[in-house]
């Protein structure tokens, strides 16, 4: 019987760009490499360099004194107002300087809204603070205070001239808020407050007329303009940018004629209507826009 021998080798020696196998599977050990150490001189490196900068940092704060103080963010307050507040800190040693103590005296004024204190390597101790935002007067008998747009109430204080247009609001009802030092506003009152002043300055006369808004329940909240006698009844449901483009139009049709006296009182609740009563009673009258 004749017999063969099968040799799987094809006798082809291997190209030189040919991986060994146990590379090909990638079953094979990586060779070992210095990243490690790299790494680890790098870490070394950067822990060398925070353990200097903060004996450093220790060494610069007992030997360093307040030069100055600088505060910023200010619009409501004189410079010379706040800096009282930072009375005595000039020439002492920066790292007695308590920043918590010094922020919440700043926070402690009523017109504040947030202070920040920074101790800096120069010598300044840097205080910024937020300010709130007047949005308008409120008087309760000859009482005057001032509304924020948190709905906060501000005692009142002498306000940029920037500030001298803000409407004039009575009948707001107050609630104290637990654990804040100051009153707030009603949240339905404010809620009607917002909304009118967001209409006012979206109107394209409105804004320039009205002076006044009387908080009313019952629906009956009513503004009147300088030097009239007139109630405009709006309400409190909201709906004040069209109620305003009827007060206008009203504006330009009707008062333009008759005078600012000529009526008692214009209800503008209703839609594609206006209602006035003539002053002193002398007629009633349905007008559409």
């Amino acid at each position: 019987m004749q017999g063969f021998v099968y040799d799987d080798d094809s006798g082809i020696p291997p190209a030189e760009h040919d991986e060994p196998a146990e590379l090909k599977s990638g079953t094979g050990p990586a060779p070992p490499g210095p990243r490690w150490r790299v790494v680890a001189a790098l870490l070394l490196v950067v822990a060398a360099l925070l353990l200097g900068l903060g004996i450093y940092a220790q060494h610069w704060k007992k030997n360093m004194w307040v030069k100055d103080v600088i505060v910023s963010g200010n619009g409501l307050f004189d410079a010379s107002e706040l800096e009282k507040k930072a009375e005595g800190l000039l020439g002492t040693n920066i790292e007695e300087v308590d920043a918590s103590v010094l922020r919440k005296k700043y926070a402690a004024l009523p017109y504040v809204r947030q202070a920040e204190v920074v101790k800096e390597m120069n010598g300044i101790v840097r205080i910024n603070i937020e300010e709130r935002k007047p949005m308008a007067r409120v008087v309760h008998g000859d009482k005057v205070q001032v509304i924020d747009t948190e709905g906060y109430i501000l005692p009142y204080r002498g306000l940029p001239p920037s500030s001298s247009m803000l409407l004039r609001v009575t009948g707001m009802k107050t609630e104290h808020e637990k654990g804040a030092r100051l009153k707030k506003a009603n949240e339905g009152n404010l809620a009607v407050l917002r909304e009118m002043i967001e209409a006012l300055s979206a109107s394209d006369y409105a804004r320039l007329l009205i002076k006044d808004v009387y908080l009313k329940e019952e629906n009956k909240t009513y503004f009147a303009v300088a030097g009239a006698p007139t109630r405009f009844i709006v309400g409190n449901d909201g709906d004040y940018k069209e109620k305003l483009k009827k007060f206008e139009i009203f504006w330009q049709k009707v008062v333009a004629k008759k005078g600012l006296d000529g009526y008692e009182m214009v209800d503008l609740r209703f839609s594609k209507r206006i209602f006035a009563v003539e002053n002193r009673r002398q007629g009633f009258n349905r007008i559409s826009p």
